[in-house]
């Protein structure tokens, strides 16, 4: 349970490749090669850091700023050569130093190791924009509007981060190397299935699963081929259940987090399907809720905010079929359906009044 992959984002690569370098460069511990060979065999992102750093070892003013940024650990031993013109051989030494390690580990039969790092890749849309992908398993993700996916697959298991924003994933089955979305503080594990993630911020999040069955269970929790099978079978009362605090999603049903506390879980009817998930045909569905709730809908396929002008007006039940992204279509439809007139304030805003007009 304590192997869950930790998502590391491209800066703080850079910054621990620099401190080993650094590291490197006045020798290293029994203990920090052993950090060293198990760092490098995380990722090939570390690897390509590494090699990415040791090129630019000899522009010397990215050697300053980085001895500036990342000074030695071993204060008794100062290398004053950083700032003088054998930073070349500086460079040099500690190029090789890095391609050495890389050839022990590999003798060493860390090759092995590092191939359990099959992929890691990140995905990301921009408001208004979708996407599908498709991952090396054969697993299709469909990205929403202003979404980020991180995505890590090893030996033993699948893992996605969602940063931010809403993504369907259609699981190719794997027994053998379970799949699980996080989000938030909240982990989603695939049991044979097609779900939709949708976050609205760290502790409030949607799950809607149309084909097989999703487990809703705390990041900590991770999920191994060996409990797999288990889980899968499993039911919501379940012993293996209970004793991890799960929930179980099953086909046609939809989970509501909020505040981190998962809601009892609701089935849903094919209109309702239909609508949570109309955003993958680049639709928007109304079916009775308030205009304002609608208008935050629609804020996020497109930098345009809405301010209205009573609370009246914020209340008015509205229903149809929009395209996402599409303002002047919902604005002409407003005002068609509900006489209520728009002025633009700037690029972004837009004001909504009510025609009161006999």
């Amino acid at each position: 349970m304590s192997n869950v992959h930790q998502f590391t984002s491209k800066d703080l690569i850079l910054e621990t490749a620099c401190n080993w370098i650094s590291a490197i460069d006045r020798g290293l511990s029994k203990d920090e090669k052993e950090q060293f060979t198990l760092w490098m065999m995380q990722s090939n992102a570390h690897q390509d850091a590494l090699y990415e750093l040791a090129h630019l070892w000899d522009e010397i003013s990215v050697l300053n700023e980085l001895s500036n940024l990342f000074p030695h650990r071993n204060s008794k031993q100062p290398k004053k050569r950083w700032l003088v013109s054998t930073s070349i051989a500086a460079s040099l030494f500690a190029a090789l130093m890095v391609c050495s390690y890389l050839l022990i580990n590999l003798e060493n039969g860390y090759s092995q190791q590092l191939a359990k790092v099959n992929y890691t890749k990140i995905y990301k849309t921009k408001v208004g924009e979708q996407a599908t992908y498709a991952l090396p398993d054969g697993t299709i993700v469909q990205l929403n509007t202003n979404s980020l996916l991180e995505v890590a697959y090893s030996k033993g298991r699948r893992q996605l981060l969602l940063n931010r924003g809403e993504g369907r994933f259609n699981v190719a089955k794997d027994a053998s190397r379970p799949f699980s979305v996080m989000a938030g503080n909240k982990s989603f594990t695939a049991l044979g299935t097609v779900f939709n993630v949708q976050r609205n911020t760290s502790s409030d999040l949607e799950l809607v699963v149309t084909e097989g069955k999703v487990m809703i269970t705390d990041p900590s929790v991770a999920v191994d081929a060996s409990d797999f099978k288990a889980y899968q079978s499993a039911d919501k009362n379940a012993d293996k259940i209970r004793q991890i605090n799960a929930n179980i999603v099953a086909s046609g049903e939809k989970a509501v987090i909020e505040q981190s506390i998962t809601k009892p879980i609701t089935q849903l009817s094919i209109d309702d399907v239909e609508r949570d998930l109309a955003w993958q045909n680049g639709m928007l569905v109304f079916n009775g809720e308030p205009l304002s709730d609608a208008l935050n809908e629609v804020s996020r396929y497109t930098s345009t905010r809405f301010k209205l002008s009573s609370e009246e007006l914020a209340s008015i039940k509205v229903a149809g079929v929009f395209k996402a992204g599409d303002v002047a279509g919902l604005l002409e439809s407003l005002h068609t359906n509900f006489a209520i007139n728009h002025e633009r304030q700037g690029k972004h805003t837009v004001t909504l009044t009510q025609n009161t007009k006999s």
